[in-house]
């Protein structure tokens, strides 16, 4: 791995992109006027620890205010980072717990009002968030003391591997998608012949009733393609690319939401699941026991966060792919 294009790559990211030619021009000259002429790894890897954080770095080549400045700007994007996602999470699943006695009724009319109130409780939450963490280091910025020593960020340059690895996409993960893709189609076509409750027999196992209504499935199958037809269009971008881009990242946002959508529907309709299983359950299950409302609510809270957290990570990652790297010098 080449340290130095990898830690000028991480520098550049966060320069405006007017300057990213400049300041990586910079930044190497700089690296290399404090190495020796055949430097070592070790050498390289010291040098680069001196160099500092790379943010920090970064902000000697923007231009303006600061609303955060570099000084303090590595330890604000980690308190984002930390303090963010977590009280977003216990947001999510307080709301969800609160509103699954409400899980009741006309489908549509109950998910809408409950998605719509999530999509606001969370925008509301992370919006103050990040006002007021933004606050702070302001404050902070502006009448700390200038020999307040900036919290030590414990720049390590190990961390470049991660950087390295970038946004790629493996050639495994992509295939891995496509595989998946295919054993879930197979699985939706035969849910009848597959998906069940099973009993042990002399003979073996022995399906006394399905769970999934097939009749139903294939009434839907038109949806159900065009989400497969959707995820494959990914898998073969994945496959193509090699890497993650905002457009790939996007498609990823916007095939999440079809699907987290389609899956949410099916799981409230009253014709997912097949007779002779809500009887079986009704015969076996006491009552009480199993609740179709709660089950509905885990579905949907499972759902909306993988859907989330999987679009989210596409963008991270579209965010480390590398956005610079050294030019080709022609040799005479």
């Amino acid at each position: 791995m080449n340290w130095i294009d990898v830690y000028i790559d991480e520098v550049v990211r966060h320069v405006p992109p007017k300057r990213r030619e400049e300041a990586a021009v910079a930044v190497r000259q700089s690296i290399e006027s404090s190495l020796s002429d055949e430097p070592s790894e070790a050498e390289v890897k010291r040098v680069l620890e001196e160099m500092g954080h790379p943010v920090v770095v970064a902000s000697r080549y923007k231009q303006g205010q600061y609303v955060v400045g570099p000084r303090f700007f590595p330890m604000y994007v980690t308190v984002i980072k930390l303090v963010v996602p977590i009280v977003l999470g216990f947001v999510f699943f307080g709301l969800v717990f609160a509103s699954m006695p409400t899980f009741s009724g006309p489908l549509f009319p109950t998910v809408s009002t409950f998605l719509m109130n999530m999509f606001d409780a969370l925008w509301d939450v992370a919006i103050q968030l990040i006002f007021w963490i933004t606050l702070v280091f302001f404050l902070i910025e502006r009448y700390a003391p200038d020999d307040t020593p900036a919290p030590d960020m414990k720049w390590d340059v190990s961390k470049l591997k991660e950087y390295a690895r970038g946004g790629r996409i493996s050639k495994f993960d992509a295939g891995f998608g496509l595989f998946w893709t295919a054993v879930w189609f197979a699985v939706y076509l035969n849910a009848e012949r597959l998906l069940g409750i099973y009993e042990s027999t002399a003979t073996g196992f022995s399906m006394i009733t399905p769970i999934f209504n097939q009749a139903f499935l294939m009434d839907v199958i038109g949806l159900f393609v065009t989400v497969i037809l959707l995820q494959v269009v990914l898998g073969v971008w994945k496959w193509m690319k090699g890497h993650w881009t905002y457009a790939l990242a996007s498609y990823n946002l916007v095939y999440n939401l079809i699907s987290a959508t389609f899956i949410i529907w099916m799981a409230g309709s009253s014709r997912l699941f097949d007779a002779r299983f809500l009887s079986w359950i009704e015969t076996n299950v006491p009552d009480g026991v199993l609740s179709f409302d709660w089950v509905f609510g885990l579905v949907v809270a499972i759902t909306i966060l993988a859907a989330m957290f999987d679009s989210i990570d596409g963008f991270r990652k579209a965010r480390k792919t590398p956005t610079y790297r050294k030019p080709q010098i022609a040799h005479t």
